[in-house]
């Protein structure tokens, strides 16, 4: 049955229901004539004193239930011969609305998911290469239409996150493709000299270091972008000890521009996963610090609501565009002139949004005279909701 089209089925479905209708209601009302099925007496029937009544007489007209004829009486034959045509009509009848009612079910239904059909065409020429195609046509107000409306959404989901990825799969050829070519260009430098001294090879092995160490940083962010699925969320964070915890790593890179870190204690705890949580953060305060201005002061605050709490790390930098912070957070994305400068593949912020979204919060920037301010939310977990 499920092989069939859904135009048939549905057609069989609404014969096999008119047939029991149907046959319910014929077979009481053959049942009904059959009980109270009564013919008139005005002639030629015999009256209580053995005579006849005759038709020319003004009498009233009688009826007789059928059963009481005596067997081979012309009433009997009439009543049998009623009875017998009455049940053929009905059963004609019925035989006739169970057939018009399933070709007419079959034409209705034939129009009704003309749609349904002009939907599903349109679809089958579709590839992965075109999904920036819709689907077109005039379709109805009802279920298909909702059904063409959702698909053509779904079908702008799909296309952005394809380009997405196709952007994503060339801006990380591309920034392992640029130390690799510093590594190759100092390599062939190298070899040009006929006698290479003391000084070169060193000049080249800082450089290729340097270069090795680009590209395991940016390979580790890639792995942390695309790893970060299927982590828990059942470790107790303290924020207090979690910023100290950064502020104490970053802090030869924090003495060596003059910085002043400013932590807020506040007390708050949260249900989170630890390792990536502290990530996240830690991201944020050394972006803070590679772009403050020497001798700045980074400033980490955070406050509840009740119900969710926002941590903001402010720092007096060299600031970002007001029109460049919706775009901060895409990956491989550096502002032009503030950025361009400075080390870094642009995954940093990328990964602390994947972050902070998985633990169900947001994360945003402001950015106003040299001043710039990443304020990240997070929900308030009770700590009873730790597993044991």
């Amino acid at each position: 049955m499920n092989r069939l089209p859904i135009r048939v089925r549905l057609t069989l479905y609404v014969v096999i229901l008119l047939t029991c209708v149907c046959t319910l209601l014929t077979a009481l009302a053959i049942f009904n004539a059959n009980q109270a099925f009564v013919i008139p007496l005005t002639s030629n029937l015999p009256n209580g004193e053995g005579e006849t009544t005759d038709s020319s007489n003004s009498v009233p007209e009688l009826y007789m239930v059928p059963d009481t004829f005596p067997d081979g009486d012309a009433g009997s034959v009439l009543v049998a011969k009623a009875r017998a045509d009455f049940n053929a009509l009905s059963l004609w009848m019925m035989a006739a609305v169970i057939c018009g009612g399933g070709f007419s079910t079959y034409f209705l239904l034939g129009r009704a998911l003309k749609p349904l059909r002009i939907f599903s065409n349109e679809i089958d020429g579709m590839t992965e290469n075109e999904l920036s195609q819709r689907i077109e046509g005039s379709f109805p107000h009802d279920e298909i239409g909702s059904l063409a409306v959702s698909f053509n959404r779904m079908l702008a989901r799909l296309d952005k996150a394809f380009s997405d990825q196709k952007r994503f799969s060339s801006d990380a050829a591309h920034e392992l493709k640029t130390p690799l070519a510093v590594m190759k260009t100092n390599l062939d430098v190298l070899r040009l000299d006929a006698c290479p001294g003391q000084e070169a090879y060193e000049k080249t092995i800082c450089v290729m270091e340097r270069q090795t160490r680009r590209m395991a940083k940016l390979v580790d962010n890639l792995f942390a972008m695309t790893a970060q699925r299927g982590y828990d969320f059942n470790d107790t964070v303290d924020f207090d000890k979690m910023f100290a915890g950064i502020i104490a790593e970053l802090a030869s890179r924090i003495h060596e521009k003059g910085l002043v870190a400013i932590h807020h204690p506040c007390g708050f705890r949260t249900v989170a996963n630890s390792v990536m949580l502290t990530r996240a953060f830690s991201n944020l305060v050394e972006n803070a610090v590679k772009y403050s201005i020497t001798g700045g002061t980074i400033d980490i605050s955070a406050q509840s609501d009740g119900k969710r709490y926002a941590v903001t790390i402010r720092d007096n930098g060299i600031g970002i565009p007001t029109d460049k912070l919706d775009d901060i957070f895409k990956p491989f994305y550096r502002v032009d002139g503030s950025r361009a400068g400075a080390e870094g593949a642009g995954l940093g912020l990328a990964i602390v949004s994947e972050i902070v979204h998985r633990h169900g919060g947001s994360v945003s920037a402001r950015s106003c005279n040299g001043e710039t301010a990443f304020t990240v939310t997070l929900p308030v977990i009770p700590m009873d909701t730790v597993p044991s």
